[in-house]
């Protein structure tokens, strides 16, 4: 799989996780902020495969 789209694929996963978390609050549920740490590291993995060079 090419680098752009493992960096694409990361990226959207960021998304996903954010925006689930944030639903999540807005419906009063527990969540204990794991949302957000996954899509961090998620955003952050994505940044990484794409600095890394061939």
């Amino acid at each position: 799989m090419d680098n752009k789209w493992k960096v694409l694929i990361g990226i959207l996963l960021a998304v996903i996780f954010l925006g689930g978390e944030t639903a999540a609050q807005l419906m009063g549920y527990k969540t204990y902020s794991i949302g957000y740490i996954l899509g961090a590291l998620s955003f952050i993995g994505a940044i990484v495969v794409g600095a890394r060079q061939k």
